[in-house]
């Protein structure tokens, strides 16, 4: 490359680069940027309201959960007996069928 052309551009890529940073610096501080999602709103009581809804939210999701397990749990011991019967009662013919009845 010419060594006068290489003077004039380099000036304007230094700038570009320079523009180019500051304004995705710009972005992500004052735009719609990662850093500006981080921020604390400034409304403290609209804060406490909703992290209270969460708060709420959440223990009423708990409570259907630990319900509906309570259910599950009940509904699993009743299968374990009704399997354990069937198995004693196959064991039972099994073992020694019932004398036949005289007629």
């Amino acid at each position: 490359m010419d060594p006068q052309l290489l003077d004039l551009i380099e000036p304007a890529i230094v700038f570009a680069t320079l523009l180019g940073a500051a304004f995705g610096v710009k972005l992500l501080i004052w735009g719609k940027g990662p850093i500006r999602r981080v921020r604390v709103p400034e409304d403290r009581q609209a804060l406490e309201q909703r992290l209270t809804e969460f708060e709420e939210h959440l223990s009423d999701i708990v409570a259907h959960h630990t319900e509906r397990l309570s259910e599950l749990e009940e509904r699993l011991d009743f299968t374990e007996r009704m399997l354990t019967q069937q198995r004693e009662d196959q064991v039972r013919v099994l073992r020694k069928p019932d004398p036949p009845t005289p007629i």
